[in-house]
């Protein structure tokens, strides 16, 4: 998931107070950086490497990194924007008992979708508010000033993967002035960023670990075999909230940050890696038994339909942004996605170039983006892969356009149970057409697959 949270003067002390020693701690062998520069506004001013305070610091106040010019007129209210990645707690788990090999292949594939999201971010709500010709307007900027801070334990010392991305409120605009970021489009984007971080994490770790993913209520997707239970084990920090927030009688999203704050406590840099192991390798050993499942031989990855009309459904009745349709797509694929292919496949139901910039994109009909039941039982799910979706749209096409001609508008009993023998010369040319056009283009959308031939005027007419 991804949180926002804005930072005011001089509260860079807590990610200085760290500076990586908690992932050097717990994953010596890692080849990630604990504190790093990141970004393409950061890569433009000639930072990169490792994070130093002053120049931190400097950044956010607005000022050059290497003059030390104020590169803003006046100050502003908010220095920066704390983004913060963290992964489902059974990747934590995983992390935390895991081998050095598979710890370090979480740590990569979290760096690789943390990156990944923060691209996302600085193509579609990185912008700039200036005085245009029609009024106030938004240009794309040249991207993110920030420094990208991984811990990997919660203030109960738990494992808790996460990082925090300390974007500078300073953006240069592709016009080349100098100005504060429109912060608006950080919130408005958050959800989809926070999808795709975790569809990229997931497409990561099923690569690099073979695992497959089960949907967790009210959590989202989690590693198999990674269960409640031992997720519970190290979630005491969410257990200490909630049991706060119960007992406070507000129990609910204000309440709980309340008791967030009231129960906070200071965090603790020991450096004792070993040992943290060690309590942790025991408090497992003392739950009930898990295992990462290895995932099975699938034929073809497809979208999950059902939750991506669902999450489309929980979209303002004004309709969708272009932003909501990348959330659902992101959340709709089971076994992850890389942040490229979702945004390349988004393309093909709502291009980017018609969609707007920042928290000023346009709205659309849910209907543009939602594919119609009849079409999903003909030619089943949409393919998750960008170059496949040109295929399924031209299927769908040649579907819709027979039952417009033929005035197809529900399911045609007739055809169903009598075959094809009523139809019109005309018609019954006209639908073997088209369902040849669907056998084929159902064989290239999954080729490892036999292709199951319905009965001839059924499928088409449902």
């Amino acid at each position: 998931m991804l949180g926002v949270a804005k930072l005011g003067e001089g509260r860079t002390d807590y990610y200085m107070a760290d500076l990586g020693r908690e992932l050097t701690m717990l994953a010596p062998r890692s080849d990630v950086e604990g504190a790093r520069w990141m970004g393409s506004g950061a890569a433009a001013l000639g930072l990169c490497g490792p994070v130093a305070g002053p120049v931190l610091s400097g950044v956010l106040g607005a000022r050059h990194p290497s003059t030390g010019r104020p590169l803003l007129s006046r100050r502003r209210g908010v220095a920066g924007l704390d983004l913060t990645f963290s992964a489902p707690k059974s990747v934590s788990v995983v992390f935390a008992l895991g081998d050095p090999d598979v710890t370090r292949d979480v740590i990569a594939s979290h760096a690789e979708a943390v990156g990944a999201a923060v691209a996302h971010l600085e193509r579609r709500a990185w912008a700039a508010r200036r005085a245009l010709d029609e009024g106030r307007g938004l240009i794309s900027t040249d991207g993110l000033i920030a420094a990208a801070f991984t811990h990997c334990l919660s203030r109960n010392r738990d494992p808790h993967l996460h990082t925090h991305v300390v974007a500078a409120n300073l953006v240069h605009g592709v016009d080349g002035r100098w100005s504060a970021l429109d912060t608006r489009g950080a919130f408005a984007h958050a959800r989809a960023a926070g999808a795709l971080y975790e569809a990229h994490l997931r497409s990561g770790l099923s690569a690099r670990l073979g695992v497959s993913w089960d949907w967790s209520e009210g959590r989202g997707w989690e590693l198999a075999g990674v269960g409640p239970t031992i997720r519970a084990e190290f979630s005491s920090r969410a257990a200490e909230i909630r049991a706060d927030a119960v007992a406070s009688g507000h129990d609910s999203r204000a309440g709980r940050r309340v008791a967030w704050a009231a129960t906070r406590s200071h965090k603790q840099w020991r450096s004792d890696g070993a040992d943290l192991r060690a309590s942790w390798a025991r408090r497992a050993e003392a739950t009930p038994g898990w295992r990462l499942e290895r995932a099975t031989a699938q034929r073809a990855v497809r979208l999950d339909e059902h939750r991506f009309a669902a999450s489309i459904a929980s979209c303002p009745p004004s309709g969708v942004c272009r932003r909501d349709v990348v959330a659902a797509w992101a959340g709709s694929l089971g076994q992850g996605g890389r942040v490229s292919d979702v945004e390349a496949s988004v393309e093909h139901w709502l291009p980017a170039a018609s969609a707007g910039l920042g928290v000023a994109e346009r709205r659309e009909a849910p209907a543009a983006v939602v594919a119609a039941p009849h079409l999903v039982r003909v030619l089943g799910p949409r393919p998750a892969a960008a170059d496949l979706q040109p295929l399924w749209r031209a299927a769908a096409a040649a579907i819709d356009r027979y039952r417009a001609r033929w005035g197809v508008e529900g399911p045609d009993p007739d055809a169903a149970h009598r075959g094809l023998g009523h139809l019109s010369p005309e018609r019954l040319a006209d639908h073997l057409e088209v369902r040849r056009t669907v056998v084929d283009v159902l064989a290239r959308l999954d080729p490892g697959s036999r292709v199951r031939r319905e009965p001839e005027g059924r499928s088409l007419a449902r």
